[in-house]
């Protein structure tokens, strides 16, 4: 198994985290571009919108998945990031709802699922190329770049959001400073033209469609779709609804739960490349499972605590990124030695994007729906998909063996 070269792995890296820093954005900057572009009914519509971009991954899986598989990841990656960096910028320039009415909000909608199927398409490729070209003995590390630097490009998002507080006040940034970090998304154009040609190596000759692939690994796809069904939760719980839960109902402000998020993906980046590393000395199901019950007891106390001080709220959620961070850190190797080679992109892809679209998509509508019952349901949704990921493990897991 050939190396990753030095400037390689770079180059896709930062693809992966400029991506991410892209379709990220819309995380911490919810609750202005919903204030903008939705002036009434701020939080379902705002959730909504955020959800679209999660519903057209699939598409994106199935656009860009067989290309990956059929004519190289470096082609499927490439074309992702043009879908990626250009709705980004027209997002930041976008004329807001007091300018052009009802239109604004199309528009928005419309953008937010372009850069969905783009992210169905790069993300999962990177994922699959890295684990291929990783060494044998440390496929479980060189995989957990691949999170660790969707991780980074999060941050990114978050810290762009508060770095505009030490050059704007909040009304600015609410009316025109909120487009800056939009508009920066423009560098992210250059890495669709800069995927080194190694990317190629991954490809592989495949007459499978994708109805082939359901049938033949059914049991395989299912497993890997319960498996993502957690992340989703999880990621979303964590870094869109809780945020804007926070500021919504005047606990934090919105640069303490912006800060918050920020910090717990830190964390949570940092977990991820060292249990990677660990990951390839033991069993990978046990990172999983570790991460996944570690996830589910946070969740319990973030939403049972009654001190709700932003010391408290970062501590709980700094436990909450290290512990999802341990769950995604042997996730993309896991899943690669799923799959047989010749139809690895298209099936994670597919798996993948269907469990978050239905899963995270839902999950910050379904959150905001549940909070305002009871705080013994809001908990509901993580513990459902805990239990079916640890059994999904356990059942991959042997059929491997």
């Amino acid at each position: 198994m050939s190396k990753i070269k030095n400037h390689e792995s770079l180059v896709g890296a930062l693809g992966n985290i400029f991506e991410w820093y892209d379709f990220a954005l819309f995380m911490p900057f919810l609750p202005i571009l919903a204030k903008n572009f939705f002036p009434s009914n701020l939080e379902v519509s705002g959730f909504l919108t955020l959800a679209v971009g999660i519903f057209m991954r699939p598409l994106g899986a199935l656009v860009f998945g067989p290309i990956g598989d059929k004519w190289g990841r470096r082609k499927a990656i490439s074309l992702s990031i043009l879908f990626m960096a250009i709705p980004t910028v027209c997002i930041g320039l976008l004329p807001t709802y007091d300018q052009i009415g009802v239109w604004a909000s199309i528009l928005l909608i419309l953008l937010r699922a372009l850069q969905g199927i783009s992210l169905g398409g790069e993300y999962t490729a990177a994922m699959v190329h890295l684990v291929e070209q990783a060494p044998q003995n440390r496929k479980g590390f060189y995989g957990s770049w691949s999170d660790a630097g969707s991780q980074i490009g999060v941050i990114m998002g978050g810290q762009a959001l508060i770095k505009l507080f030490d050059f704007f006040s909040e009304g600015d940034i609410y009316s025109y400073a909120w487009r800056i970090p939009f508009l920066l998304g423009i560098v992210l154009l250059p890495f669709a033209f800069l995927i080194p040609s190694n990317f190629e190596s991954s490809k592989k000759e495949s007459n499978w469609n994708t109805w082939s692939i359901i049938k033949q690994c059914k049991k395989e796809v299912m497993g890997t779709i319960a498996i993502t069904a957690f992340s989703a939760v999880g990621f979303y719980t964590l870094l869109t609804f809780l945020p804007s839960y926070l500021v919504w109902n005047n606990v934090l402000s919105l640069e303490d739960a912006t800060s918050c998020s920020v910090y717990a993906t830190v964390i949570m980046t940092i977990s991820i490349l060292f249990a990677g590393f660990l990951s390839d000395y033991f069993s990978k199901k046990y990172f999983i499972i570790i991460g996944v019950i570690g996830v589910t007891i946070s969740t319990y106390f973030i939403f049972f605590t009654e001190q709700n001080s932003f010391y408290n709220l970062m501590l709980l959620q700094l436990c909450y990124g290290f512990f999802i961070g341990v769950y995604y850190s042997c996730r993309a190797a896991f899943f690669s030695e799923t799959f047989p080679p010749h139809v690895r992109c298209t099936a994670i892809s597919l798996s993948f994007s269907l469990a978050q679209a239905v899963f995270g998509g839902l999950t910050p509508v379904t959150m905001n729906y549940v909070t305002k019952i009871s705080n013994v349901i809001s908990v509901l949704p993580i513990t459902v998909v805990s239990v079916g990921a640890i059994i999904a493990v356990i059942i991959l897991q042997k059929n491997k063996k």
